[in-house]
């Protein structure tokens, strides 16, 4: 299967990537290395064709591949961070990137589009676990956080029609939290991670009762990867993530746990809390019941595998060389 995977050397692209060669595809990836890091496919390097190029450029992606059986576009700006500071930046490269990609997938007449969209489509939920069909929201256009729920929106509208219009299938998938090795420094959990290796004051956003589903890698990728070619994907809409929600401080913990220590924690308020909704659960089941998703990698095995990683990363030693005895 001839593949183009956009966004493939950030976090879940690489991933993706990795998954990708290992099944015996021919992948091309295009990225433009702003947000993701050619560093991440080291280990397959050689067995892609990396293509560094702009979403945003109808050129550039036309000549990145062709005589495609299947794209999953995953380019994109996102981190919270990036929503307040950049939003014109996070709806031009969201937006236009993936209305040129719907374009491209007309023009080539391949099998299928997977669209990674985002739980943030969901707004303030009131239904939890938190269906497919809840009504999508931007909850406020001034705020400039809603940016990315917009875009991502408006990327499920393009692909949805453009579908129609074209002669190819889509799947859309709505990751919730997903978290693993090599995801950065921008997100909740190697934020705790950083804190612990590095012995910083640890400090926790609002009160800390908000809650997530945490959703490890692998089992997201099981779940992405298998919308390509399954039947029953077709032209559908899935969340991708588990159904166990656990507090911010019950996380913090968990990692205490994973890492030997338990130092204070300090609350302190933040802008990032501005629009972010108190509670986060996806329903999974129509997931279980057309794609036979199960997520199979506990919370404390993800959690460990992550901290060991993050410690490599860091501090070039394991979490038993590093933990204090």
């Amino acid at each position: 299967m001839n593949v183009l995977v956009t966004g493939g050397a950030g976090f879940v692209g690489s991933h993706l990537v990795k998954q990708l060669v290992a099944d015996g595809h021919n992948i091309t990836v295009f990225d433009n290395i702003s947000r993701g890091a050619r560093d991440r496919l080291n280990d397959i390097i050689d067995e892609v064709t990396f293509v560094e190029g702009d979403i945003r450029s109808e050129e550039e992606l036309a000549n990145a591949a062709n005589n495609l059986d299947v794209i999953f576009h995953l380019a994109a700006i996102n981190g919270t961070k990036n929503f307040y500071e950049r939003p014109l930046a996070v709806l031009d490269i969201n937006v236009t990137g993936t209305q040129n990609v719907v374009n491209f997938a007309r023009d080539e007449d391949i099998d299928r589009l997977v669209f990674t969209s985002s739980s943030e489509v969901y707004g303030f939920p009131n239904e939890f676990p938190t269906p497919e069909s809840h009504p999508l929201q931007i909850m406020d256009s001034e705020n400039p956080r809603y940016s990315y729920a917009g875009s991502k929106i408006l990327g499920e509208q393009y692909v949805v029609h453009g579908a129609e219009g074209g002669n190819f299938e889509y799947t859309i998938v709505r990751p919730h939290n997903l978290y693993g090795p090599d995801m950065g420094y921008d997100h909740v959990i190697p934020e705790f991670i950083e804190r612990l290796l590095e012995s910083k004051e640890f400090t926790v956003y609002g009160d800390g009762t908000q809650t997530r589903s945490f959703c490890y890698i692998s089992d997201a990728i099981d779940a992405i990867t298998t919308t390509a070619t399954n039947p029953a994907a077709a032209n559908q809409i899935y969340n991708v993530g588990t159904q166990q929600e656990i507090t911010i401080n019950e996380l913090a913990e968990h990692l205490f746990d994973v890492a030997s220590v338990h130092p204070s924690i300090e609350h302190i308020e933040s802008k990032e809390l501005s629009g972010s909704p108190e509670r986060r659960q996806p329903d999974i089941s129509k997931a279980k019941a057309q794609i036979d998703y199960e997520p199979s990698v506990s919370l404390e095995e993800g959690l460990s595998n992550t901290f060991e990683a993050y410690c490599r990363d860091l501090l070039e030693m394991s979490v038993e060389e590093w933990r204090p005895s």
